[in-house]
C-alpha cells in the first residue's frame, strides 16, 4: 500500500481545463486537486496558456454557481476529491480571505492557501511578523468556523523562507487551524535548511508538501559571453581568473529529477517524521508535457515509494 496520497496544483496544468485537469489526473493515479485560484484579465484570455498567465485550470475568485457546480461535477464524474484552494491572498486582507474561505468550503476543500507578507528590508522583519500575526489571529477564527485548514506556504521572497522561520509563525496557533505548506523546491531558491531537522521542527503544523525542483546556475556576461570564474565555479581547479569580478548565479525550475532537492531522500524522511498527507505536484521546468509530467510524477513517487519499502 502506497504512503503518500498524490495531487496536483493546478497552476501546473495551465493548457487543460478543469475538466480535462481531473481526467488527466484520473489517467495518472493522482487522486487530489488543489484549484489555483485568481481572476484572470481579460486581455490574458487571448494569450497561449501559461502558468500564471492564462491558465485554463484557474477557479475565479468569485465564481458563479454554474462555474462551482461544473467544477464539482468535473471532480465527481473523474472521482477525484478538491482537497485546497489555493488563492493568492494579500496578508491582512480579512474580507478576501473570508470570502475564499466560503468558496473552498463550498467545492469541499480541507485546505486553503492564505496570505504571508513579502519581506521588505525598509520595513524590517518584526513589523511585518506582527502584521502576519494579526492576520493569523483571525485566519485561525475563520478556519475553525468553516472547518478548512489554512496553510502557510514556505515562500523564497517572503518572511517564512524556511521551516524554521513558518514554525516561528505558525506555532502560537492550534495546527489544526493552521499549518505549514513545506517545499522544499522554493528552499533552494532561499531558505535552504536541513529538510529532515525542519520537518521535525514544524511537527504536528506539517500540514502539506509540494513537490518541484530547482538548481542555481552561473550566469553569461551581458554580451552572452562566458564569465572568466566560469570554468572555477564548475569545480576547476586553480585560483579565480578574475577574483575582483565575482561571478552571478541564478536559480531557475528544474524537473523532479534534475535539481537539487533530493526527492528519494526526502520520501525517506516524511516517512520517518510520521508524515501521512498529500505530496501535491507543481512543476514549473517545462520538461514534459502536461499529461506526461502528471504520470512522470505519479511513476516516480510510487517507485521511489516502493524502492524504499514504504
Amino acid at each position: 500500500m502506497s504512503r503518500f496520497k498524490l495531487s496536483v496544483f493546478t497552476v501546473s496544468t495551465p493548457d487543460l481545463t478543469p475538466s480535462e485537469t481531473c481526467e488527466a489526473a484520473k489517467a495518472a493515479g493522482i487522486e487530489g486537486i488543489e484549484w489555483r485560484c485568481k481572476d484572470t484579465p481579460a486581455e490574458v484570455l487571448n494569450e497561449a496558456p501559461s502558468y500564471w498567465g492564462h491558465n485554463r485550470s484557474t477557479l475565479a475568485t468569485a465564481p458563479s454557481p454554474a462555474e462551482i457546480a461544473s467544477l464539482n461535477d468535473a471532480v465527481a464524474a473523474s472521482g477525484r476529491s478538491s482537497i485546497a484552494l489555493v488563492p493568492y491572498l494579500t496578508c491582512g486582507d480579512l474580507e478576501g480571505t473570508e470570502a475564499l474561505f466560503r468558496l473552498a468550503k463550498t467545492i469541499g476543500a480541507s485546505m486553503i492557501r492564505v496570505g504571508v507578507p513579502g519581506y521588505q528590508a525598509e520595513i524590517g522583519y518584526h513589523p511585518l511578523f506582527e502584521k502576519a500575526t494579526a492576520y493569523l489571529n483571525e485566519v485561525e477564527a475563520m478556519a475553525r468556523d468553516y472547518g478548512v485548514q489554512a496553510l502557510i506556504e514556505i515562500h523564497h521572497g517572503t518572511i517564512i523562507p524556511s521551516a524554521s522561520a513558518a514554525f516561528r509563525l505558525a506555532s502560537r496557533y492550534d495546527p489544526e487551524r493552521i499549518g505549514v505548506l513545506l517545499d522544499p523546491g522554493n528552499m533552494i531558491y532561499e531558505g535552504m535548511e536541513n529538510f529532515r531537522m525542519g520537518m521535525e521542527i514544524l511537527g504536528p503544523y506539517l500540514a502539506h508538501v509540494h513537490v518541484k525542483n530547482a538548481g542555481w546556475q552561473p550566469q553569461r556576461l551581458a554580451d552572452g559571453s562566458e564569465h572568466p570564474n566560469a570554468a572555477k565555479a564548475a569545480g576547476a581547479p586553480g585560483a579565480d581568473a578574475s577574483p575582483l569580478d565575482p561571478i552571478d548565479w541564478a536559480c531557475g525550475w528544474r524537473s523532479i529529477a534534475s535539481g537539487a532537492v533530493p526527492w528519494r531522500t526526502i520520501l525517506r524522511e516524511l516517512d520517518a517524521v510520521g508524515y501521512r498527507g498529500w505530496l501535491g505536484v507543481e512543476d514549473f521546468s517545462g520538461s514534459y508535457g502536461t499529461a506526461e509530467m502528471l504520470r512522470t510524477f505519479a511513476t516516480q513517487i510510487r517507485t521511489w515509494e516502493a524502492e524504499l519499502g514504504l
